[in-house]
């Protein structure tokens, strides 16, 4: 991955939609290099996807929580059981298994405080092996961002 490269994949980070003639504007490139350097990127894997950002509140999902969950055994079997299964909860939008004071962390989106009850009661207790749920409501979110520091940018 050269510095085009990285400008490329930069501006498609801030601006998914942006055309080819836009690109090769930015980039100084005409397009076929720029739609080469493109799928090369995508076939190589760099580039994974494209996706719309959601405003979650506008979408009816005004209530976001971080659960740290605690396991009762680290055997294999037990841990690759709850990866199976919380991957089916829609409400679960990242999950990390973490080195620490817990086992997991979850971010959660639902639509209020009795989604999230709901959740854990109908959905998170009924999973085997969890022996503590930690919930941390967030408040406010000071910055949210998917996009990766491949270009250093100025700041003014």
């Amino acid at each position: 991955m050269d510095d085009i490269d990285r400008k490329l994949i930069s501006l498609l980070q801030a601006n998914g939609k942006l055309t080819m003639k836009e690109l090769s504007f930015e980039l100084g490139l005409s397009i076929t290099p720029i739609y080469e350097r493109l799928r090369r990127l995508e076939r190589n894997g760099l580039i994974t996807g494209y996706h719309a950002a959601v405003d979650s509140k506008k979408a009816g999902f005004g209530f976001e929580v971080f659960s740290s969950v605690t396991l009762e055994s680290h055997k294999a079997d037990f841990l690759r059981e709850f990866e199976v299964e919380i991957t089916k909860f829609p409400e679960v939008l990242e999950c990390y298994h973490l080195a620490g004071s817990f086992d997991f962390l979850l971010k959660v989106l639902v639509k209020d405080m009795d989604g999230y009850t709901t959740f854990v009661n109908q959905k998170l207790a009924k999973l085997n092996n969890i022996r503590l749920v930690q919930s941390m409501m967030v408040l406010k979110k000071i910055k949210q961002t998917t996009a990766l520091p491949l270009v250093d940018e100025v700041s003014s």
